[in-house]
């Protein structure tokens, strides 16, 4: 059986969920210790369709379809077709680290430290997100269909056809105006990851008709900030109305509301690493007492919980992902209930809270929970997942970022 690009046998959007897991628990602000990541990736999802933690930079976007039309042009079999397409995606890392070495922007480019032994390649990385845009011909296309039907087109010699209602199709692997394979690519990339004007628009109109009505859609019509925390502190996203504008709002209140659930549990953990004598950090765990009375002081200074319509949060949530966990639920319904009847100055003693997070760790996690597991417990870090949720804004942003800065290279 011919090899699909060094994949295992699960499926792509699988193997992407794994992997992004594996870079969350890396995470300090996103690990998903007391188990809302469930709710967290709906959010996610209702926002920015298609985007992921794991993307760096739009023109992966553009890149690994040209691998795929790279490696198949000399080849009429599939066996031989999956090795070149692997081979071309090698080719890139050694092309954007030359051109790394000639001052061109590759930040965030994968494979910048072992090169060609990359083990997981940008294929399947994106390719959630070439569904999700139509890059990919139909959406069904694993990496294996994608490369037969690109065989067959180019062995029948297939053109773009422009039919009389919308847009041009061919009976290839991928969108049929896919911008073309610029020459010397996959060997030069001298641009690195900067797109020419026509890349970005034709990007920028796959994402909007991919993610139509959303907040994502929206920032890629409205430049954002380079440096905002997050989207709901971005400029341009306080133009949003509508749907995704309450979905924003949603987002931030879940944010806000598990910051708090997040810390006291930090503090917890702080406690217990100290009673049993562990001190290989010191610093890290005298802080999240502090950032815990910050937080209540500011839910209660203004209010951020305040008329939350949780029907209406629950509805959203499960519109994106109806397979959310009851427990989850629960688990997030019963700490608001909480905070809203407690004083939140006195929050982190308070034994029904602690009791109410110690409680949660537990059923989620069992014998791996830390608060009960001596050997994890001595392996802390200092921070579990002590951070606030930002749904992917740093990757998006920087996605959109991409394409805007393509968009003002007119002349490119």
């Amino acid at each position: 059986m011919a090899s699909v690009i060094a994949w295992l046998d699960a499926s792509a959007e699988d193997q992407r969920r794994m992997r992004e897991i594996v870079k969350l628990f890396s995470q300090r602000e996103s690990r998903d210790e007391l188990g809302i990541g469930q709710i967290r990736d709906a959010l996610s999802d209702t926002l920015f369709p298609g985007t992921s933690t794991l993307h760096t930079r739009a023109r992966y976007l553009l890149f690994v379809p040209w691998c795929f039309r790279e490696g198949i042009s000399r080849s009429n079999d599939a066996a031989s077709a999956s090795k070149r397409v692997e081979k071309a995606e090698r080719q890139l890392i050694s092309a954007l680290r030359a051109a790394r070495d000639q001052g061109a922007d590759v930040d965030g480019m994968l494979g910048s430290n072992v090169g060609e032994a990359l083990k997981t390649l940008p294929s399947a990385i994106y390719w959630s997100a070439l569904r999700q845009y139509a890059i990919l011909a139909d959406g069904v296309l694993d990496p294996q269909d994608a490369i037969g039907a690109e065989i067959e087109r180019r062995s029948r010699r297939i053109t773009a056809v422009e039919e009389d209602e919308g847009p041009a199709w061919h009976a290839g692997g991928w969108w049929a105006t896919l911008p073309s394979v610029p020459d010397g690519f996959p060997g030069q990339v001298a641009d690195g990851f900067a797109m020419t004007y026509d890349e970005a628009g034709w990007l920028r109109e796959r994402m909007e008709q991919g993610a139509p009505g959303s907040a994502l859609t929206h920032i890629l019509a409205t430049r954002p900030s380079k440096d905002s925390p997050t989207a709901w502190a971005d400029p341009a996203m306080q133009s949003l109305v509508g749907e995704p504008r309450a979905a924003l709002e949603h987002a931030r209140k879940f944010s806000v509301a598990m910051h708090g659930a997040a810390l006291l549990y930090n503090v917890l953990l702080a406690e217990a690493y100290a009673e049993r004598g562990f001190d290989r950090v010191r610093d890290e765990g005298e802080k999240h007492r502090p950032a815990l009375a910050r937080w209540s002081d500011e839910v209660s200074a203004t209010d951020s919980l305040g008329g939350w319509d949780l029907d209406e949060f629950w509805e959203l949530v499960l519109l994106a992902n109806p397979r959310v966990s009851p427990a989850s639920r629960a688990f997030v319904d019963g700490w608001l209930d909480l905070i809203r009847g407690s004083d939140l100055t006195s929050l982190a003693d308070s034994e029904m809270a602690r009791a109410f997070i110690g409680n949660r760790e537990w059923r989620q996690k069992r014998s791996q929970a830390r608060l009960r597991n001596e050997k994890l417990l001595s392996a802390w870090s200092g921070a579990s997942g002590s951070g606030r949720l930002d749904f992917r804004w740093g990757s998006v942003r920087a996605i959109v970022t991409d394409i805007h800065d393509g968009l003002e290279r007119v002349h490119a």
